[in-house]
């Protein structure tokens, strides 16, 4: 209980801080909770809930991202060029043989000149020429299909196997923080309940108090029995103010946990006498097994996350197939006037296959491959690791719970004892044959025996939700399943 009470102090400054960024906020009229009713809360409220959502919505655009590449990729563009300088062209000297001129009946003709040894034409200057127009335009569109891409067909499952991850992700968060509301839930009424306590004390003390008070003014009692149950008063008080503002913060932090604002008011609809405390089953009655834990079914979803990164690696040794083509219009200008309806665009169409095959990449899949098997070896070695963690985990918590219940067991008849011992010593002093001082000691033995049952009752509670976590009884609050 001292342990809870330091984790509460310590969380008092965060706690005000966040009430300072929120002044805005309205308070709420007071909801009555069931501990069910606050994890509910908390599943569509917690903040982390929230992120861990969002991650998977991510990982759903993700997958419609990979879909996306097995649908025909169209894609239209258009340019427009003004050659400041045409592009000249250099024709060699074959395209323009030299001439020698013949007067056949005076008139000259020009014919080629020929090698006398090879008969060939004798090459002239190389001549340089220009061709084309300044202004020139093209506008189209082109269009790809996949036919046949293993890659692609496996990194798609990849995909959805990364989007079943964030989905384990989310769950395992709902499970911790469904126990950590449970926890939270049970300490602020612990806390509540010491509170009552110490203020049904203040009131029988209170009332002993006013009745010695009486009886010494008769003179059947002393004065130093006044001075005590005084005391006794005082002490009482100041540890109800300091409980009280425990019992303020543990609400508060049950609120952080649950996401909810922290003016809103809400009361806890259990109380102590509304908890089960009983005998539990035993690991072996519950028949547990490791698939009943989320973190056992989050590393099986990364091991099957990893066997299709290796089966992509490998399918990317078989070849793939695109289909393509392509619909543009071309126009050449020698001044600017491509809306002029009387000048002629030229198309230019072309469909095609193109077939990758891959051949030698320097045996980069092959490393990747047994990068990828060696995941897969490290994910069964840690689920190896997480089973026998589970296994201790279980037989902890189960011995833990077990002592808690039977330690429990004795600190309530410890309290029904200290009722009776008050009782009886009240009698007496009434009847003048005890002292103040005997039922001073009867209170503080009662004050601390029901302090004792609190705390071991908090213990026991705090061990029950540990067992029930362990076994996999938490899975009742996953969504998404």
């Amino acid at each position: 209980m001292k342990q809870f009470f330091y984790i509460i102090q310590r969380s008092s400054a965060c706690i005000m801080l966040i009430l300072l960024m929120g002044p805005g906020i309205q308070a709420q009229p007071a909801e009555s909770m069931s501990v069910d009713a606050c994890i509910a809360y908390a599943l569509t409220h917690n903040q982390n809930i929230k992120i861990r959502r969002l991650d998977e919505y991510i990982a759903a655009e993700q997958v419609k991202e990979v879909v996306a590449n097995g649908y025909p990729q169209i894609s239209g563009s258009a340019d427009l060029q003004y050659f400041v300088e045409l592009p000249t062209s250099i024709f060699p000297g074959e395209f323009s043989p030299q001439q020698e001129v013949v007067f056949i009946d005076g008139k000259p003709y020009p014919l080629t000149s020929l090698d006398p040894e090879t008969l060939m034409p004798i090459p002239g200057q190389a001549a340089e020429v220009q061709f084309g127009t300044p202004w020139q335009s093209t506008a189209g569109f082109s269009a790809n299909q996949l036919i046949f891409d293993g890659a692609f067909f496996l990194g798609l499952r990849a995909s959805k196997s990364f989007q079943d991850i964030t989905r384990k992700a989310t769950q395992q968060s709902e499970e911790e923080i469904a126990l950590a509301v449970t926890k939270a839930y049970y300490q602020t009424l612990i806390v509540q309940e010491q509170l009552n306590q110490l203020e049904a004390n203040i009131t029988r003390v209170f009332k002993l108090y006013q009745e010695t008070n009486i009886l010494n003014k008769e003179g059947f009692a002393e004065k130093i029995d006044v001075s005590r149950l005084k005391i006794t008063y005082t002490n009482l008080q100041v540890e109800r103010d300091k409980v009280a503002r425990l019992a303020e913060n543990s609400l508060y932090a049950l609120k952080f946990q649950m996401g909810m604002p922290l003016k809103q008011e809400i009361e806890l609809s259990e109380d102590i006498t509304s908890l089960t405390v009983s005998p539990f089953e035993t690991p072996d009655e519950l028949a547990f097994t490791p698939q009943l834990r989320i973190e056992y079914q989050l590393l099986e979803a990364q091991r099957n996350f990893q066997e299709y990164a290796l089966k992509g690696i490998n399918v990317g040794y078989y070849p793939s197939l695109y289909g393509f083509g392509s619909y543009q219009f071309n126009a050449q200008r020698n001044a600017f006037d491509f809306f002029d309806s009387d000048q002629r665009w030229f198309p230019i169409s072309v469909v095609g296959l193109q077939l990758n095959v891959p051949i030698f990449d320097g045996f980069r899949k092959k490393a990747q491959a047994a990068q990828a098997k060696l995941e897969i070896q490290k994910i069964e070695t840690q689920k190896d690791i997480l089973q026998a963690s589970f296994d201790l985990e279980i037989q902890s918590s189960y011995r833990n719970l077990l002592n808690a219940y039977v330690s429990l067991n004795s600190l309530k008849e410890n309290k029904e004892l200290a009722e009776e011992v008050l009782r009886v010593a009240k009698i007496k002093y009434v009847e003048g044959v005890g002292s103040s001082l005997e039922v001073n000691e009867a209170e503080s033995q009662l004050k601390q025996a029901e302090s004792s049952y609190l705390s071991g009752l908090l213990e026991y509670l705090m061990f029950k939700a540990d067992y029930q976590k362990a076994m996999g009884g938490f899975a009742q609050y996953r969504t998404n399943e």
